[in-house]
């Protein structure tokens, strides 16, 4: 086993610890009985929600793709994506987006893992905005809300100017290093590649922006409505801040399977600064978690079947087919 299998197997370990203990502070009966409790004119507004977050993903997709996917068929990839990131270990599921956007029709494996990268960049800093606004607004100061989201904006747009100059000086040291700097390395110019590229189409750049945003807009609304279908009065803003804090956990590198465990420390962590009980948090957020990866098994697996009866423009082979391929080296169909 290689060094970086062993440790991917590691991390997957550490995940797994974190999501059991985790799960045994906000205890397994009381997280149940939340999400037993949900009513059901609240859990159908969060799927209708939920389906709206990935109707957004798609039309995001097929923005970054070049309009090379149609809207429908983008938004079935993103949904398969979005249930293969809920459900598979080793944050394996943050990698299918590749595979099935060629399975979809997307030419080039280059392409697809730009198109992955660059999807995750808007992700950032579409959260990255509602964090400033969240953090103003919670005091009652809107229009420090909205200074706070201009001084993002000018912060990321001087970050970006230092990581160009950043750039060309790691490339002219790494670039002949054959290790994890040369790959890094070819990653970041790949996606500032696409950042560029998308910046010289201003309505297309701000087209995906305003996506990224919106869809974490919707994430925000939806994850209030389950709270309240459950009989949890948290404030708006207090909510923004859990999705926020919930997110950033997501990002870490130690998931076992999905986000479980460190989307909910971050969710924790984020409304402990705020004074809620530590183990409320928890419960409250993972049976958000356990409605929301429902929400999104059903839909996932409505998109992976229209998919494969060849929805919306499909290529010439079946997509499942495609994948198949794709996924197992010298299969063919």
């Amino acid at each position: 086993m290689s060094r970086r299998r062993r440790a991917s197997w590691w991390l997957a370990g550490v995940g797994l610890i974190i999501a059991a203990a985790l799960l045994l502070v906000a205890q397994p009966g009381d997280v149940v009985g939340l999400a037993g409790r949900a009513r059901w004119p609240g859990l159908l507004t969060a799927l209708g929600g939920t389906a709206v977050a990935m109707l957004l993903r798609g039309l995001r997709l097929s923005l970054l793709a070049g309009r090379r996917l149609r809207p429908a068929r983008a938004t079935a990839v993103a949904a398969v994506w979005q249930l293969a990131s809920g459900v598979l270990p080793l944050r394996l599921g943050e990698l299918s987006l590749i595979p099935l956007l060629r399975a979809a029709g997307l030419p080039g494996t280059i392409r697809a893992l730009s198109v992955t990268v660059l999807a995750r960049v808007l992700d950032v800093l579409a959260v990255l905005m509602w964090a400033a606004f969240g953090t103003a607004a919670i005091g009652g100061r809107p229009l420090l809300a909205i200074a706070a989201v201009g001084v993002v904006a000018v912060l990321l747009t001087f970050a970006w100017i230092v990581g160009g100059r950043a750039l060309r000086w790691l490339g002219s040291r790494w670039r002949k290093r054959k290790s994890w700097r040369r790959r890094m390395l070819v990653q970041l110019l790949r996606a500032r590649k696409e950042l560029l590229q998308l910046a010289r189409t201003p309505a297309q750049a701000f087209a995906s922006l305003l996506l990224s945003v919106l869809l974490w807009g919707v994430i925000w609304a939806v994850t209030a409505t389950l709270l309240r279908a459950m009989a949890l009065n948290f404030p708006p803003f207090l909510v923004l801040l859990g999705v926020i804090g919930a997110a950033a956990g997501s990002s870490l590198p130690v998931n076992a399977v999905g986000n479980f465990g460190t989307q909910e420390a971050g969710w924790a962590a984020a409304l402990a600064g705020a004074g809620v009980a530590p183990r409320s948090a928890l419960a409250a957020g993972f049976a958000c978690h356990l409605w929301g990866l429902g929400f999104t098994l059903v839909i996932g697996a409505g998109a992976l079947v229209y998919l494969a009866a060849g929805g919306s423009g499909a290529p010439s082979r079946p997509f499942l087919a495609r994948l198949r391929s794709l996924l197992i080296p010298g299969r063919t169909e």
